[in-house]
C-alpha cells in the first residue's frame, strides 16, 4: 500500500504542473487586450489633432491693374487673382491679401516684410532680379500702343504737319530764336530811324514808334512791308534782313512740306517705329518708361493709366504705351471708344510672382504653377480673361 500511495503522488505531479501552465496561459491571454488598449487610445486621440490643424496663411500684396487685378466693391478679381487662388488651393494655404496703391508700394511691401509675396502685373527684369526672386513665368505679354480713334480725321495733311512741327521741341526753340532775332532787328532799325527826320520811328512817341518798326519787321517776312527805312544805315540793315527773311521762309516751307509728306504716307503713330521724337504717355515706375527713353521717344509719366489716356484724349501726348493686357482691356471697355489700339504687342516680357530673395515658398509655388499648366487649369483661367494673344479681354 505504501508503495501504491507513493506512486500516485509521483504520478500526480506532472498533472499539477500542466494545470499550472494552463492557468498562466489563460492569465496572459486575458491581460493582453488590457495592455494593448492604451496604445490604441493614444493613436486615436492623435489623429483628430492632425486633422484639425490650421493651414498656413500667406500674406499676398497686390494692386489694381485691370484685368489682372480689379477691386470691385471690396472684392478682388482678375486673371492674377484667379491664378493665385488656384495656386493657394493646390498648396493648401490660406491667403490674406495686402492691398497697395501702385508698383513701388508693392515692392516695398515685399522688401519690408509686410507681405510674403506679391502678384499683379510685375515684369521680370534683370534689375528686379538683383533684389528679389521670381516664380516661373505666369504670363507672357508685351507692350501695346493706344492712339485717339480719329486723331487726324478733321484736318488735312498740312494741318497735321503744322501741329507736328509745333509740338516738336527743337522747332519751338528755333521759333523762339526767330522771335528774338526779329526784336533785335526792330530795335536796331528803330534806334537808327528815330534820329532821321523822316524815319519810320520819328513820327510818334518811342513806344508807338518801336511797335511800328516791329510790325514792319514781321511784314518783311511775308514780303508785305509797305514802308522802307530812310536812314542809310537802317537801309543797309534792311537789305541784310530781307535776304534773311527769304532764307527763313524757305526753311519753314521745306520743313512743313516734308512733314506733310510723311503725314500723308503714314499718319501720326501706327507702330513702335513711329514713337521716336514724340511725347508718349505711360504709367510711372514701369518698364514702359525705360523702353520709351531707350527708343528716343519722350516719356510722359502719369500716376495711373486712366490719367495717361485722359491726356491722350486731350491731345497733350501723341500716344500711350503700356502693358498689353491692361491697355487692351482699358481701350476696349464701354465709354472708351475714343481710343484705338495700333500694331501688335512688342518688346515681349514675362510676368512673375514676386518673392523676397531666397524665399523657400518659391519652389512650392513653382511646382503648383507647373501643375496648373500641365492639367489644363491654367488654360481655363487664361481663356476666362483674355480673348487673344494680344491681351484683349473677352466679354464675361
Amino acid at each position: 500500500m505504501p508503495g501504491r500511495s507513493a506512486g500516485r503522488r509521483r504520478g500526480g505531479a506532472p498533472a499539477r504542473v500542466l494545470s499550472l501552465c494552463l492557468s498562466l496561459s489563460l492569465c496572459f491571454a486575458a491581460a493582453a487586450p488590457l495592455a494593448a488598449a492604451p496604445v490604441r487610445a493614444e493613436t486615436a486621440d492623435a489623429a483628430p489633432a492632425l486633422r484639425t490643424g490650421e493651414p498656413e496663411t500667406w500674406r499676398v500684396a497686390t494692386h489694381p491693374v485691370p484685368p489682372l487685378v480689379m477691386d470691385e466693391d471690396g472684392r478682388l478679381r482678375g486673371f492674377s487673382i484667379d491664378l493665385w487662388n488656384a495656386v493657394a488651393r493646390e498648396l493648401g494655404v490660406r491667403t490674406a491679401y495686402v492691398r497697395v496703391d501702385d508698383l513701388p508700394a508693392l515692392f516695398a511691401a515685399v522688401s519690408d516684410g509686410h507681405a510674403d509675396l506679391a502678384i499683379a502685373a510685375v515684369s521680370i527684369t534683370a534689375e528686379r532680379e538683383r533684389r528679389f526672386d521670381f516664380s516661373v513665368t505666369m504670363l507672357e505679354t508685351g507692350l501695346r500702343i493706344a492712339v485717339r480713334a480719329e486723331p487726324d480725321a478733321t484736318g488735312s495733311a498740312t494741318a497735321r504737319a503744322l501741329r507736328a512741327l509745333l509740338s516738336d521741341a527743337a522747332f519751338l526753340q528755333v521759333l523762339l530764336g526767330l522771335a528774338a532775332l526779329i526784336l533785335a532787328v526792330a530795335a536796331l532799325v528803330w534806334w537808327l530811324e528815330r534820329r532821321h527826320p523822316g524815319g519810320m520811328a520819328a513820327r510818334s512817341g518811342p513806344a508807338h514808334g518801336f511797335a511800328h518798326v516791329v510790325w514792319w519787321a514781321l511784314s518783311s517776312l511775308a514780303a508785305q512791308a509797305e514802308e522802307m527805312p530812310r536812314s542809310p544805315l537802317a537801309r543797309a540793315v534792311t537789305v541784310v534782313w530781307l535776304f534773311t527773311c527769304i532764307a527763313l521762309v524757305a526753311w519753314f516751307t521745306a520743313g512743313l512740306t516734308s512733314t506733310a509728306t510723311v503725314e500723308r504716307l503714314r499718319g501720326a503713330v501706327n507702330g513702335p517705329q513711329d514713337l521716336p521724337g514724340k511725347r508718349v504717355g505711360t504709367v510711372a515706375d514701369t518698364t514702359s518708361v525705360a523702353y520709351l527713353a531707350d527708343h528716343f521717344a519722350t516719356p510722359v509719366s502719369f500716376a495711373t493709366l486712366e490719367a495717361a489716356c485722359a491726356a491722350l484724349q486731350a491731345g497733350t501726348v501723341a500716344a500711350v504705351v503700356y502693358d498689353a493686357p491692361a491697355l487692351g482691356y482699358y481701350a476696349t471697355r464701354p465709354g472708351h471708344e475714343a481710343l484705338r489700339l495700333v500694331g501688335g504687342a512688342f518688346n515681349r516680357q514675362s510676368y512673375g510672382i514676386l518673392f523676397p530673395a531666397n524665399d523657400p515658398r518659391r519652389k512650392r509655388v513653382n511646382q503648383a504653377l507647373l501643375g496648373l499648366r500641365e492639367d489644363g487649369r491654367y488654360d481655363e483661367i487664361y481663356g476666362r480673361w483674355f480673348g487673344s494673344e494680344s491681351g484683349e479681354s473677352q466679354g464675361r
